[in-house]
């Protein structure tokens, strides 16, 4: 193989992970997706127990074209994120726009643990 053909090299075996940015709010998480090209037929979000799953279902193209080097492509990926106790999977919502494709993920209310205080003088009294 010349240095010029290995230069060139399909990127067949290279798996594909869209560029990520998450972001923490008090009452939400923002996860954004970089998908360009992937149709909203093509995505799919999937929870189960606390995993949150994002799948691109990627078409190859059937053309039998000879690329020199070939970088813009839509092939299948699976996305997870580990949510945490307080997400309200039910109400997860995901929009596609200019191929970006922002999952918000809504949180409950803080837990609060009473805690029982002892004083010096043996009375104990709960504060959240």
């Amino acid at each position: 193989m010349m240095l010029w053909d290995e230069f060139f090299r399909p990127l067949q075996s290279v798996e594909f992970t869209p560029a990520t940015n998450i972001v923490k709010k008090d009452d939400e998480f923002k996860v954004v997706l970089a998908v360009p090209g992937y149709t909203q037929d093509q995505l799919s979000l999937h929870v189960d127990g606390n995993i949150l799953e994002v799948r691109g279902h990627g078409m190859q193209s059937e053309e039998e074209e000879m690329y020199l080097r070939r970088e813009i492509r839509q092939v299948p990926f699976n996305y997870h994120i580990e949510l945490p106790e307080r997400v309200q999977s039910d109400q997860i919502a995901a929009e596609l726009n200019q191929g970006l494709l922002t999952i918000r993920i809504p949180l409950a209310g803080k837990k609060v643990v009473p805690v029982q205080i002892r004083t010096q003088d043996g009375a104990s009294h709960l504060e959240a």
